[in-house]
């Protein structure tokens, strides 16, 4: 029986909070009605005013939303920013200071994980001090990244061996076509059906970035045209869902990144019923944070359905006894 357990991270309601529709309590109160147990997952710069600093008020506001809705946080989204400064890159000292403060927020809320961006200074200089505030830095492995090609990464973080470094997979790395709604959205924005095709072809092809906006202007494409372009590398990658199999050990959780879910399971994108197989098979024992990500392209859509949708598919694949979390109607 797996031991894979479930929850969402808050970026799924990003077009609800940011239009004011939910507040940061509500938002919370949707993944406690999930069920008992359900893990969160808070991105930082996304809920918390001052981010990186970390009020005392919004300490008590997060910790006062898991024990009223019996969450359990997960992970912490953190950023590297490093060209934060207008004009110029953050200095050693600074980025290790901008690091150090969202660790720190981590632990103060609870979080056993932080997701950062790989970098110099995340390697080298902050495992001791995550290790220090008993929180572990994920990596997150995002398209256009394909974790076929990270072996120099990957043979980094075995090197360096510690129990307190380790990969977030993000699912949209692993995407057997690009999300219907967002064809759907650049149609409807004026985009031609040549150019959709051409980009979709492109991107079966694996070309570059570079090629689709060549592309785009050969074909006389706007400026939706190349944002077409532009979101295809972004959101949909080629990554081949066996490969977790080589960072199993060191996966400390993962992003079920999807964007518009049916009931078997299948995403207009994502490859999620092989994703699942190889995180069973493979022994995966951490979270499923879901994180729903057709808002992008057409924020009135129902994120909590899409949300419940994706967690039955999950827990019928689990089975009842995979995890702590009782799935429930609203």
């Amino acid at each position: 029986m797996s031991s894979i357990r479930l929850g969402v991270t808050l970026y799924s309601f990003n077009a609800e909070f940011h239009s004011n529709k939910y507040s940061f309590e509500d938002c919370m109160a949707l993944v406690g009605s999930l069920g008992a147990g359900q893990g969160v997952e808070l991105v930082g710069p996304q809920m918390i005013r001052g981010f990186p600093q970390l009020s005392p008020e919004f300490e008590h506001r997060f910790k006062h939303a898991v024990e009223r809705h019996d969450l359990r946080p997960t992970a912490y989204g953190g950023y590297g920013d490093a060209q934060r400064i207008s004009g110029r890159w953050a200095t050693p000292d600074e980025q290790a200071r901008y690091l150090q403060q969202q660790v720190r927020a981590a632990a103060r809320l609870g979080f056993p994980v932080i997701r950062l961006q790989s970098s110099e200074a995340v390697l080298t200089d902050l495992v001791p001090y995550a290790e220090q505030h008993g929180v572990k830095i994920g990596l997150e492995i995002h398209s256009p990244h394909r974790i076929e090609d990270l072996g120099p990464l990957i043979e980094r973080v075995e090197q360096i061996d510690s129990p307190y470094l380790g990969f977030i997979p993000d699912c949209g790395a692993f995407c057997h076509s690009c999300a219907g709604v967002y064809v759907q959205r650049f149609l409807e924005l004026g985009v031609s059906q040549q150019i959709v095709d051409a980009i979709l072809g492109l991107w079966e092809e694996r070309a570059t970035e570079d090629a689709m906006h060549a592309a785009v202007d050969r074909l006389g494409g706007d400026h939706y045209a190349h944002l077409m372009a532009l979101e295809a590398n972004i959101y949909f990658g080629h990554s081949e869902p066996q490969a977790l199999r080589a960072i199993m050990p060191r996966i400390v959780h993962l992003h079920g990144k999807f964007f518009d879910i049916t009931d078997d399971g299948k995403d207009s994108a994502v490859r999620f019923p092989e994703v699942l197989e190889a995180l069973i098979d493979g022994g995966y024992d951490g979270y499923i944070s879901c994180e729903y990500e057709g808002h992008h392209w057409y924020p009135e859509r129902d994120a909590l359905g899409q949300i419940k949708t994706l967690q039955r598919y999950i827990d019928g694949r689990i089975g009842a006894g995979g995890g702590d979390v009782a799935l429930t109607e609203v």
